[in-house]
């Protein structure tokens, strides 16, 4: 049972850094290859709060999504004015340069040799509450004028600016918001493994939170929350096997783009209107087959 337990704290914290690049991959169309370095500056952040400095965990956290969103804005000012290619190049660099910088002050965060001794305090009821939340958000926000500005960017940018949506504007409010996400899911990794060092999410993670977005449908929160929830399952459940998560990942892949482009859950969304439709459905069908 406690097996269990960890394996879905696991599967609901790499869901919870699916659904932020989500925000800025599915829902604005910008792909970042230094994703990771959020996730990472947040446990760190998140770690040396509470090892070196005996800081609260809730304080920690705070400073956590305090200093992710910093780094977002010290990135994201001259880089989302790029265009999307120069911008996932500028993030695969940026992610790096995280990597070296906790190399470089080795004295301070453990080096290569890693954190350790940070407190264990999420458990399964925090991360999963986390997740719940955060899907909420993630889903809601899709629905708003903002959210759907960011569509229209992603679709096509230079027709949205010209229907008068302010894309750069709307580019660094979503970037700000992907990294806060990212790196609170960071800080609670770190609070879940007690133990963090400079690899922990390198670009490679990066690209896979991408693909998963892809192989669940660019448009559907519900094709990126279960693609990320079997992935991520699959590969702690059947450790034995762990190498055929990936290849079955590459396959995916390539049979969305030959056969559904629009991944696997097209525009596809779960909902309380959608459950009521089909058990409307159900029920006609039910009261035809009586008479």
């Amino acid at each position: 049972m406690l097996f269990y337990a960890k394996v879905l704290e696991t599967t609901l914290l790499f869901t919870i850094f699916v659904l932020s690049v989500y925000l800025l991959s599915g829902l604005t169309g910008l792909f970042s290859l230094g994703h990771g370095a959020f996730i990472t500056i947040g446990a760190y952040t998140a770690g040396l709060a509470t090892t070196r400095f005996g800081l609260p965990i809730w304080i920690a956290m705070v400073l956590a999504i305090v200093v992710g969103m910093a780094a977002g804005l010290v990135i994201g000012i001259p880089t989302l004015k790029l265009r999307r290619d120069y911008f996932l190049l500028v993030t695969f660099g940026f992610g790096e340069m995280v990597r070296a910088l906790l190399l470089w002050t080795a004295q301070l965060t453990g080096g290569a040799m890693g954190l350790a001794g940070i407190p264990y305090a999420a458990e399964l009821p925090l991360i999963g509450v986390s997740t719940v939340v955060v899907l909420i958000f993630v889903a809601n926000l899709k629905k708003t004028a903002f959210g759907r500005n960011c569509i229209a960017i992603r679709d096509d940018e230079l027709a949205a600016q010209a229907m008068g949506v302010a894309v750069y504007a709307h580019k660094i409010r979503v970037f700000l918001l992907s990294a806060a996400i990212a790196s609170y899911g960071g800080a609670l990794l770190a609070f879940n493994m007690s133990f963090i060092e400079p690899n922990l999410f390198n670009w490679l993670e990066s690209a896979k939170l991408i693909v998963i977005i892809f192989v669940g449908g660019i448009n559907s929160v519900t094709g990126a929350l279960i693609t990320s929830i079997l992935y991520y399952s699959f590969g702690e459940v059947f450790r034995f096997a762990n190498v055929w998560r990936d290849v079955i990942l590459a396959v995916l892949v390539i049979l969305v783009i030959i056969f559904r482009t629009q991944g696997l859950f097209g525009s596809w969304e779960l909902s309380p209107q959608w459950i009521k439709a089909r058990f409307r459905r159900r029920a006609a069908r039910a009261a035809g087959k009586g008479a």
